[in-house]
């Protein structure tokens, strides 16, 4: 799969990014640039999905990346690898200046 990137500005929350639901076993590698060290920001999944084409009463359930890898909510530039199935992800920027870029790229078909 092609390099997937996402930014998102001061206080401001990325759009779902959905992966490839038919990859396995799932692998996607992130990394995730500030652009300032007052830049504060979560890498956030779903296992459900955010598009609505299987519709689910409780979702999207958001939960932090580090319940499913070691990346953690941090100010600081950092990689990771997400090995767990999710359904989405996106990048919460909580901080009052900076932006938040994140490049993901996911192992298996094209």
């Amino acid at each position: 799969m092609m390099p997937n990137y996402v930014t998102a500005a001061s206080g401001n929350i990325s759009p779902w990014r959905l992966v490839n639901w038919h990859t396995t076993p799932i692998n996607i590698g992130f990394g995730i640039l500030v652009s300032g060290l007052s830049s504060q920001y979560t890498l956030q999944v779903t296992f459900d999905d955010p598009t609505n084409v299987y519709p689910s009463s409780a979702g999207p359930t958001v939960f932090s990346a580090s319940a499913v890898s070691a990346i953690v909510t941090s100010s600081m530039n950092q990689a990771g690898v997400i090995t767990q199935p999710i359904a989405a992800w996106r990048i919460n920027n909580t901080s009052t200046a900076g932006v938040v870029t994140a490049t993901a790229l996911q192992a298996g078909i094209g």
